[in-house]
């Protein structure tokens, strides 16, 4: 979906700027984005978070594909390694990926403890019930749980589809939000977790 969007940003970008430049003596060819990756009522009906065009989106990665590979061109003839992540975090593209991963390897296996420990509280579900603490969160997941379409979600997203803006860094399509609190050194949170907000 996200790719779909940016391809028909690039193309209505590239021709307006085309507009923009006037006629040159040589003929300039706009790609414009296939039709069938255009929005359709069924994709206006998702939660969409806001899209970065910070990180990279490989379609040719495998959607298991979880190693961060700092070598892997993207459409933008960037490499991993040089997506400045600066935007939220004084970390380097790396760390903020190894985080993600983390997050996603110790969901998946339920590790709530551990999760727990990295969440930044207080949080509130869906109905408004504000969660304080790790041992709070703890009791919540053992009590009400998560649904399994989120970690079914989280299990086929791979580390390649991380993006990022101001606010964060975005995991599985914003199911997961991770920011950094400490403006001196780099200290990644858990903002928003599987339906839990900040309060």
């Amino acid at each position: 979906m996200k790719k779909r969007v940016l391809a028909l940003c690039l193309a209505i970008s590239l021709s307006a700027i085309g507009m923009a430049c006037g006629s040159s003596s040589e003929p300039e060819t706009v790609e414009v984005a296939d039709p069938s990756e255009y929005v359709t009522q069924n994709d206006t009906n998702k939660d969409i978070a806001p899209v970065s065009d910070e990180a990279p989106m490989d379609s040719t990665e495998s959607a298991n594909n979880d190693n961060i590979d700092e070598g892997t061109d993207d459409s933008s003839g960037s490499k991993a390694s040089d997506f400045d992540c600066s935007v939220f975090t004084a970390a380097n593209y790396s760390e903020v990926c190894e985080y993600a991963k983390k997050i996603k390897d110790l969901t998946i296996a339920e590790d709530w403890n551990a999760i727990g420990d990295m969440i930044c509280y207080p949080v509130k579900n869906r109905n408004g019930k504000v969660i304080k603490s790790k041992e709070d969160f703890v009791k919540y997941v053992s009590d009400t749980g998560f649904d399994k379409s989120y970690i079914d979600s989280l299990s086929k997203w791979s580390v390649d589809e991380i993006w990022f803006d101001s606010h964060g860094a975005c995991v599985d399509d914003g199911n997961i939000w991770f920011e950094d609190c400490d403006s001196d050194d780099t200290e990644f949170m858990i903002r928003s977790f599987l339906g839990l907000s900040p309060h």
